[in-house]
């Protein structure tokens, strides 16, 4: 993800770019239109979310007058969980539609990794590791197996900012340190900006790796040029200008905050 500019790359370019050029048939599916849509609203609804949090911390008087229960930082805090998971089932979804068999041995998770296998040379970010662990914090909120706390820490070490931790009945950390985002000086706890910007990165990298694996699947025994996608007649050129990227417009938050993040190594 290029964090220096206000729009970034479209994971989904090239398999847009190949179902509208060799499967309109597929594109022109309803379902399969509204989950391409429903990805990028809902990356830009968790982009956004992540940017708020790291502007609400810093005005320390809002936070004193409407956040005294703790509402506003665990809010923010579950609804990025709740959009991580969401963006990526609308991933799987897509690759349902388009190249999983009607019938799948394992669950969907073991599916995956027996697939990625084969492209583990090519394709460093295809991996679940990251995601099962985040979304078995995320599954243990909404079936209320575990607590959520917020913090909000202003001291003479770490300035205004929104940080949490998620904990077992037995009140065992559930989220391990990590440099990128851990509150060192408060007991591990975790920068809730650092954490989300860190797991949208990975989120942004597991979909660029994704659909390319999608188009490799898709294009098997039909040998279609995958590189010269292209066509030159100018209703698909318009097409074209518009999958080529997503616009978001808190790049500056995201680069700041990821800046902060890097600081921390």
């Amino acid at each position: 993800m290029d964090v220096n500019a206000k729009r970034v790359d479209s994971p989904t370019y090239k398999i847009m770019m190949y179902l509208n050029k060799y499967e309109p048939e597929l594109l022109d599916n309803e379902k399969i239109q509204f989950l391409f849509k429903n990805l990028q609203t809902n990356f830009k609804k968790l982009f956004y979310t992540i940017a708020h949090i790291n502007k609400v911390q810093k005005d320390e008087d809002f936070i004193k007058e409407y956040n005294q229960t703790s509402v506003v930082s665990i809010s923010s805090v579950e609804y990025c969980y709740y959009k991580i998971s969401t963006i990526w089932d609308i991933a799987y979804q897509i690759a349902d539609k388009l190249i999983f068999p009607n019938k799948k041995s394992g669950d969907k998770y073991e599916y995956l990794e027996k697939k990625f296998e084969g492209y583990a040379d090519n394709f460093d970010a295809l991996q679940l590791g990251w995601y099962r662990d985040l979304n078995k914090v995320r599954n243990k909120i909404v079936h209320g197996g575990i607590t959520v706390n917020p913090f909000y820490v202003n001291d003479d070490e770490v300035k205004n900012r929104i940080c949490f931790q998620a904990y077992d009945f037995n009140l065992d950390d559930l989220i391990q340190p990590h440099y990128m985002y851990s509150n060192e000086c408060n007991n591990n706890i975790n920068f809730a900006d650092n954490y989300f910007a860190f797991h949208t990165h990975l989120l942004y990298s597991y979909l660029c790796d994704f659909f390319e694996f999608i188009l490799i699947e898709l294009n098997k025994d039909k040998n279609h040029d995958r590189e010269k996608l292209s066509l030159d007649e100018l209703p698909y050129e318009l097409f074209e200008r518009g999958q080529k990227t997503w616009l978001l417009s808190e790049v500056d938050t995201f680069t700041e905050i990821t800046k902060e993040m890097i600081a921390l190594q």
